[in-house]
């Protein structure tokens, strides 16, 4: 199929990442570069969403544009908007994508998911763990990295006090971060300063600052109340970092993970520690752009060794990072979308019934 239009139902709005880095610029991007126009759909009760679900709805469901794509966005509830889309994949089955970036399978009910990724011609995923899961429920099951948008910002000097980082939802990553990171912290034998960027409140926030209270070689910050849709200065932020860390528990929601945060700092010239679980070991080189870290004893050492490294070794892993970047571009992501849609079965014989 030529795809000339996506109809993308979105499970959030825009405040999500995966919504912005999966539907919004993805689409913008194809809509510049390939002539594709879109219709998107963010669940919402006020009149401005209804009206707009109502419209693109009608649209997808009865005037169908030609050579079009309906994609169902890690849609996992039961509510209304569910159904509604369910019935909307009964009637128009053909040339439709399930696309999902998380295991929401294993902390959700299994009957919405299982039912979209059952029924569309498609599915993409985020992860190779992912499309494990999912191929069982539909052989086609195609590999869609999330993309990181091209920012332009690059770093061109460590920082006068050593910096680490990490970026994410901390309450989400409390276990991995207390487990693997925070002991190698205490234990740095040099004045490192620890930026988190993703404390969403205020007790949060006190958490991270008290754990290293009575560290005087740590200084911590833990912005509040950070712009996330302006996403260049997200990006100058991250830019102060000298090491980017991604430390992840082996579990099968962490193995679902696209390795976002991991390719954010890349795209930023800054090395990355990270645990060799799920989709970090596909971008993470040792030695190159990083190192793997799977105990508090390896993030220390790495920390020390990244530290010390003369300039001109620090900065050619830097370089090596941004070069990371063509793996995970907007560019890419776009490619692999066009190839997905080349590949749609005309139906999938799950389609049958509701």
């Amino acid at each position: 199929m030529h795809l000339k239009h996506i109809y993308w139902f979105a499970y959030y709005n825009e405040d999500e990442p995966s919504v912005r880095y999966r539907c919004i610029y993805p689409l913008r991007y194809l809509a510049e570069t390939h002539d594709i126009t879109y219709s998107i759909v963010h669940p919402g009760y006020d009149r401005k969403h209804i009206a707009a679900f109502i419209r693109i709805y009608l649209s997808a469901l009865i005037f169908r544009k030609k050579n079009s794509l309906i994609v169902f966005q890690k849609i996992f509830t039961g509510g209304i908007y569910a159904h509604a889309l369910k019935l909307l994949l009964f009637f128009r089955p053909t040339f439709t994508l399930y696309d999902t970036d998380d295991a929401e399978h294993t902390r959700r009910t299994t009957d919405t998911i299982h039912h979209f990724m059952k029924h569309c011609s498609a599915c993409s995923a985020g992860s190779r763990s992912l499309i494990q899961y999912i191929s069982p429920l539909n052989p086609n099951a195609f590999l869609l990295t999330s993309p990181v948008i091209d920012h332009g910002v690059i770093k061109r000097e460590r920082e006068n006090i050593f910096t680490i980082g990490w970026i994410g939802y901390y309450g989400a990553h409390l276990e991995s971060l207390e487990t693997l990171l925070f002991p190698a912290l205490t234990q740095i034998p040099f004045p490192v300063r620890f930026i988190v960027l993703g404390a969403r409140n205020e007790g949060e926030a006190e958490h991270i600052i008290s754990s290293f209270k009575k560290y005087d070689h740590i200084s911590v910050e833990a912005p509040l109340n950070i712009s996330w849709l302006d996403e260049r200065s997200v990006y100058h932020q991250i830019a102060r970092f000298d090491v980017g860390v991604s430390p992840l528990l082996d579990t099968e929601f962490n193995r679902g993970k696209s390795a976002f945060k991991l390719k954010q700092c890349l795209s930023c010239g800054i090395p990355v520690l990270g645990s060799s679980v799920g989709e970090n070991k596909y971008f993470l080189q040792e030695g190159v752009n990083g190192y793997f870290c799977d105990s508090p004893k390896e993030y220390l050492e790495r920390i020390i060794a990244i530290r010390n490294a003369p300039l001109s070794d620090y900065m050619t892993m830097s370089k090596e990072a941004v070069a990371s970047y063509r793996l995970f571009s907007m560019e890419h992501f776009s490619a692999s979308i066009l190839a997905i849609t080349e590949n749609l079965p005309i139906d999938h014989p799950l389609n049958q019934t509701l």
